[in-house]
């Protein structure tokens, strides 16, 4: 690449970069999602990408992994199984640091397996309810739906989107990710239960909802279609992640038509197709960079701390999911330790603010929708030192049993 035409590049993929978590610029709303894809069609029309280097940069198994799960959370949402599990929670729970507590472990184990976007976001609003009606602070249980959310989705390559991208791209195994960084994601929330004890109140009795209908088998169904797709991920190394988890969406969404009589479309109609757009996007961007100073710079990063310090500063610049794609440019696909560390590091930076996960920024504002105001600051005071002594946890752990 000539050099003004690097220095262009450069300014343009920085400038989406710094726009990605911005949400409004005056009266103007914008997404994550078309800014991606705005900055994508900037380096197309001046010629920096060319549409067939644009359609290569694309991770088609990542797409399809991104597909796969978030169908089958959806269809999992639909049986009411989040609402059941959430009420469930609260009459278990009764008093506020347990639903605290509560919350924080339900919220890590459902984001393993089903994505932690959607689990902040079916939960948050049921929890606040709950707090509500036990004249408890909602603050405690949100800031644990987001900690938990955050901390869960380290331990499997389904418990978030740059998981998922990580698996697809390195020659890492879903068995290696999960033995890897299932005890780091463990000890990671011991952790953050010690950080939200101090706010949460030991006194107070809750009042318990009404138990929330929801269709058994359905649910029960949906499970077992997330269950068998880490299961096959975890046999057939060898198979692409996203033909897998392709294949078993198509077969839960043919399930739903036969056996509930849901059209496919009704799910199609709440899948989050802005994350598929994003990703795309952001493949097409770093593509840009290609022979750029930029590049050399992040090819240039080493492994280990160097890595760790750059995926944890970058990913409360632009949040983690573009720190994960800008980086593995650099990483070799059979540097496995290193890919580990990218993924429990840039995961564990998003509890330090709102920027640095898209599933902390959507329980804030599913909360707001609540009208409930978490402040920064307490987000701040606890997710800063929550996120950097958890990442070093992470740094030594892996440091310990990879070597």
């Amino acid at each position: 690449m000539e050099f003004g035409g690097g220095l262009v590049a450069t300014f343009v993929v920085l400038a989406t970069f710094a726009l990605l978590f911005v949400r409004r610029i005056g009266r103007y709303p914008l997404s994550r999602s078309v800014t991606a894809a705005t900055g994508t069609v900037v380096l197309l029309a001046l010629g920096i990408v060319t549409p067939a280097r644009a359609l290569e940069a694309m991770s088609v198994q990542t797409l399809l992994l991104l597909f796969g799960m978030l169908v089958h959370v959806v269809a999992l949402a639909r049986s009411g199984f989040y609402e059941w599990t959430a009420t469930r929670l609260v009459g278990l729970a009764r008093t506020p640091r347990r639903l605290t507590l509560g919350a924080l472990a339900l919220s890590a184990v459902l984001s393993a397996f089903a994505l932690n976007d959607a689990t902040v976001l079916l939960l948050t609003p049921i929890l606040i309810v709950a707090a509500d009606r036990g004249d408890a602070d909602p603050v405690a249980p949100v800031l644990a739906v987001i900690f938990g959310a955050n901390i869960g989705s380290v331990a499997t390559p389904l418990g978030n989107p740059q998981n998922a991208f990580i698996l697809a791209e390195s020659d890492l195994t879903t068995l290696e990710f999960v033995v890897a960084l299932a005890p780091v994601a463990a000890v990671c929330l011991v952790v953050a239960a010690l950080f939200l004890l101090p706010i949460t109140p030991s006194d107070g009795v809750l009042v318990v909802p009404d138990a929330a209908e929801f269709d058994r088998v359905w649910a029960g169904t949906s499970i077992c279609f997330v269950a068998g797709t880490f299961l096959a991920l975890l046999v057939f190394p060898g198979v692409g992640a996203g033909t897998i988890a392709a294949s078993t969406a198509v077969v839960h969404l043919a399930w739903l038509q036969g056996f509930r009589r849901v059209a496919g479309d009704e799910i199609f109609a709440e899948v989050d197709w802005s994350v598929l757009v994003l990703f795309a996007g952001l493949f097409a961007l770093v593509a840009g960079l290609d022979g750029t100073a930029l590049l050399e710079a992040v090819e240039s990063i080493g492994g280990g701390t160097q890595l760790a310090a750059g995926a944890f500063v970058l990913s409360n610049l632009v949040s983690n999911v573009p720190t994960v794609v800008l980086l593995a440019a650099g990483l070799p696909a059979e540097a496995t330790a290193d890919w580990l560390l990218l993924a429990a590091v840039s995961t564990l930076a998003g509890n330090a603010t709102p920027i640095a996960s898209a599933a902390t920024l959507l329980a804030l504002e599913a909360a707001s929708d609540e009208n409930v105001r978490v402040p920064v600051r307490t987000l701040l005071l606890l997710g800063v030192p929550l996120s950097i002594v958890t990442s070093a946890l992470a740094v030594g752990v892996l440091s310990l049993t990879l070597g």
